[in-house]
Order: structure tokens, then sequence, then C-alpha cells
């Protein structure tokens, strides 16, 4: 008789975890349509509240104002920065005071379509979470060799989210070109993608591990060992371009930049330090200017299994998410040993 009871008893609490499951899924699916009726210009709830990752009323996402850098009202937001990029996607970046929280920064990057996701950093530490659920999709730390993936725990109870997504990545490389653009304290933005086993394109579903995120010098320099050397020779090119006077316009004066750079670096003859290369789209080497290749600015062969890319600009410009992705693409296509690639914008200061 006890057994019975017993098993009814299991069966009872199993009954139960599924009907709270299926609550669960009803009040994620409600969330989204809920969400609709929002514009799409308002901001989430950061992760971590009881509200975190849905829409709220401007304003609402820790009470301060949602445009240029302002104090949030809960106390913990050290200042927050949107920015509208071209095709339409959204990046919120807030800041958060020390030992608020268990992240220092926040960025919720939303697409056009409403796709989203949130990065999370804690120092050297990156967490990836979908926007609409809250769930950890992928959680990775820079290191001396690139990013790296992190073990974590997936709530039971949340719907299954492939791990690290083609739209993971390329709302990845849009917070990266966002970080890129702007001019702060914080360190210098870098891109990190890095395959997983099985990997055929960085860029799509073979990345085990991506970082879009602000890195310390020291950081950068272990990474990418030859990073100083780089950045003292786009200085060095942009003073002697300006000095000669012969340029027509500010893109002939960057074309003029990009060929003092190559011509100072290919005639050292070093294959771990190359520049000016381009790609076509079946990993070919390319005439420059060529209908559908990646011209590489420079790219450094770092230690087995890293490639860093550089790419260099002058004036207002900045790197975009599409070409950052597909220089990613390009050196890891070109070298198959490529296991981990770091994408940086090098913008002399002279």
């Amino acid at each position: 008789m006890s057994r019975r009871i017993d098993r009814r008893t299991e069966i009872a609490a199993i009954r139960g975890l599924l009907a709270g499951a299926t609550l669960d899924r009803a009040a994620i699916r409600l969330e989204r349509t809920l969400r609709r009726k929002y514009s799409d210009d308002q901001p989430r709830a950061p992760a971590g509240r009881s509200d975190g990752g849905q829409w709220v009323p401007a304003g609402g996402a820790g009470g301060g104002s949602t445009g240029g850098r302002s104090g949030g009202s809960d106390g913990d937001v050290d200042g927050r920065e949107r920015t509208l990029l071209d095709d339409g996607t959204q990046v919120l970046s807030i800041r958060v005071r020390a030992g608020r929280r268990d992240y220092d920064e926040q960025h919720i990057v939303t697409a056009p379509d409403g796709e989203s996701r949130i990065f999370e950093n804690s120092s050297l530490t990156q967490t990836i979470r979908d926007g609409a659920t809250g769930a950890v999709l992928g959680r990775s730390t820079f290191t001396a060799a690139g990013a790296e993936p992190e073990a974590f725990v997936q709530s039971t109870f949340l719907p299954a989210v492939p791990l690290t997504t083609a739209v993971t990545v390329r709302l990845a490389g849009a917070l990266f070109a966002v970080l890129s653009a702007r001019n702060d304290r914080f360190g210098k933005a870098v891109l990190g993608l890095t395959a997983n086993e099985y990997a055929i394109d960085l860029t799509e579903t073979g990345v085990s591990a991506a970082f879009a995120g602000r890195i310390d010098q020291r950081t950068l320099d272990a990474a990418c060992r030859r990073n100083g050397e780089v950045e003292a020779l786009a200085e060095q090119a942009v003073r002697s371009v300006r000095a000669s006077g012969l340029y027509r316009s500010p893109q002939d004066f960057g074309n003029k930049v990009h060929a003092w750079i190559a011509a100072a670096v290919n005639k050292k003859g070093d294959p771990n330090l190359v520049a000016e290369i381009s790609f076509n789209d079946a990993s070919r080497a390319a005439r420059y200017g060529e209908r559908n290749s990646t011209r590489i600015d420079l790219f450094e062969r770092t230690s087995p299994g890293t490639t860093c890319v550089y790419d260099f600009k002058t004036g207002s410009a900045n790197i975009g998410d599409d070409r950052a992705l597909r220089l990613a693409a390009a050196a890891s296509r070109h070298f198959p040993d490529t296991v981990r690639v770091i994408v940086i914008q090098v913008k002399p200061r002279s």
C-alpha cells in the first residue's frame, strides 16, 4: 500500500513539474506577444531583475534616461548610452558601479526583426543571454589566446536555444562595431571568435565562443603580440602622409595611409605579419578591388591557431559589423589551422 502511495506522490510531483513548465512556456509566449505592443526604441530591463530582458517604458530600465549618459535612479547604474546603426540595429549599453551586480556592464543588442541578445561583461568574462527569455546562450573569457568558451548550466524549464547561432555572432559583430566607434576610457574593443571542433565558417554555426567587448592594453598585447608595433606603424603613416600634403581628399588620405603601412610591413618579408591582401568568396587570393572580395588591411599570426586581424581607419570612418565578420571569415577560411580570430580596429590619434 505504501508503495502505491509513494508512486502516486511521484506521479503527482512529475505532473506538477510538467504543468509548471507549460505555464513557463505560456508566460514566455505571452511576454513576446505583449512585447510587440511597445516601440522598437524602448529599452529592456537588465537581466538579473524580475523583469530582466523584457521591454520597459522609456526611462524604465533602471529609472534613468535611455539617451546619452545619465545616472540610474536605482543607484547602481553609472551611465547608459544608446546607438542606432544604419541597418536599424540598436545597442543600449549600461555601466554598473562596482560591487552592485555580478557584471560591470551590460549591452542589449536588438536587430530590426526583434531578435536580441544581452551581453554582460564581468572583467574579461562575457555572458551572452537570449534577449527574450534571459537564458544563457554562451559564456567565454578573453585570454592570451583569444576567446575561450566557459561551461555553464542551462535552466531545465527554459526553451532549448542553440548555444551560438548566426544571430548571436551577427549581433556580437554589431556590438563590436559600436564599441569600436565609441571613444572612451574603458579599454580597446575587440571581436573574438573561436571555432568549435567541426567548424566550417567562423561567422556561422562553427563558433563555440564569441566575445565582443573592451579589454585592457596588457591583455590585448598578450593576445596580439605585435599590436604595439602595428599601432606605432599606423601613427607613423598618418604623420608621414599628412606632412607630405600629397592627398586630394579624406578618402585619398586614408588610401595613402594604407599604402604606407603596407609598404612598411611587406618589405619585412615576415609571413606572420602581412598587409593588404584580398580574398574572394572561394578563399583564394584576389586582385585589389575585385568584386565580392574582402581586403584584409593587416593580419598577424600571433600563435599557433590564433590570427589577429587589424582594420585601419582614419578620420570619422569606423569599422562596420558586416566588414568585421567578413574579415573573421576571410582569415578562418584562408588559414585552415585558425581556431581563434581576433578583430581590432586601429585608428591613429595623430
